[in-house]
């Protein structure tokens, strides 16, 4: 049996996972000003994710050189900082610069279950990224961006225009 790729429908697809992934994390301005403990340390650690993902991102969508090594070594990172950071949530921990909402505590679950989410999607595209496909790629990458627009949505707090 032949199958066929609907290349409209993935087009539509990524372009739209890749404007969420460019939104939060290209105009987003991490403001670290004051952030002291377990508040700067979540906020660099989600910094450093933010910068792989657009490294990703600018790779998927052609404004870098393609290389799918480093799109493997950007997605290693993002899986290593995964576990890391439900740690760096402790109740109590909303004091400003923080942009974390008090749902992350009142839904602790599923917050959790979005961190081991954001393991598991970048552990698969670092697998993706060895076999080199680009449109396999793409499309991995498309996957672990929702989970970061997910969680953003969910549980950061808007930014304030």
């Amino acid at each position: 049996m032949k199958t066929t790729f609907n290349t409209h429908l993935f087009s539509k697809q990524a372009l739209s996972a890749l404007f969420i992934v460019g939104t939060i994390f290209t105009g987003t301005v991490f403001s670290h000003g004051g952030a002291t403990g377990v508040v700067k340390e979540r906020m660099e650690l989600m910094k450093e994710v933010g910068d792989n993902m657009k490294q990703v991102g600018a790779m998927v969508k052609g404004q870098a050189p393609f290389d799918s090594m480093t799109i493997a070594k950007n997605a290693k990172s993002i899986s290593d900082a995964g576990p890391h950071i439900t740690k760096l949530f402790p109740n109590d921990s909303l004091h400003k610069p923080s942009e974390a909402l008090p749902a992350i505590w009142e839904e602790w679950d599923q917050f959790s279950a979005l961190s081991d989410k954001l393991s598991d999607e970048a552990n698969k595209l670092q697998e993706v990224a060895q076999g080199g496909d680009k449109r396999a790629i793409t499309m991995q990458f498309a996957k672990l961006g929702k989970v970061c627009s997910g969680c953003h949505t969910d549980y950061r707090k808007k930014e304030e225009k």
